[in-house]
């Protein structure tokens, strides 16, 4: 009976955690994802926007809550977002007038470990190539 409490009481504990670490993989990806649909719904409407230059940009997000350009307070994920000009012609591109552009969205946090230890850190990566409305 004993030893029944005490495998439960450990499998338990190894379930909280699969959740805690299910969660923060969903949110980073949920905030990478989220980034690249803004981008997308910039491109639609305006390929030439300054959103969409090439460049890095860096902010920060309190879980899935809205994300600002300084670093927040408490546990957060930082996103950056990475946004390359292809050449002409590449990947099926037009070559006149606007190239596409690739864009990296990568969004780093550190989980809480069931030991409550945040020295891991952990890395999500998404992808996508934008091109031009015809």
């Amino acid at each position: 009976m004993i030893a029944v409490a005490v495998l439960t009481i450990g499998l338990l504990a190894i379930g909280v955690s699969g959740v805690a670490t299910g969660r923060g993989e969903t949110t980073a990806v949920f905030l990478a994802e989220q980034r690249i649909e803004q981008l997308k719904a910039q491109a639609l409407i305006n390929f030439s926007a300054a959103a969409l230059a090439a460049g890095t940009t860096t902010d920060y997000c309190a879980g899935g809550t809205a994300c600002q350009g300084s670093p927040v307070s408490g546990p957060s994920y930082t996103r950056t977002t990475t946004i390359t000009d292809m050449a002409t012609g590449v990947a099926g591109c037009p070559a006149t007038p606007l190239s596409c552009k690739e864009v990296q969205v990568r969004v780093t946090y550190r989980p809480v470990t069931s030991s409550g230890d945040l020295s891991m850190q952990r890395t999500v990566d998404v992808f996508t190539l934008l091109g031009p409305r015809t």
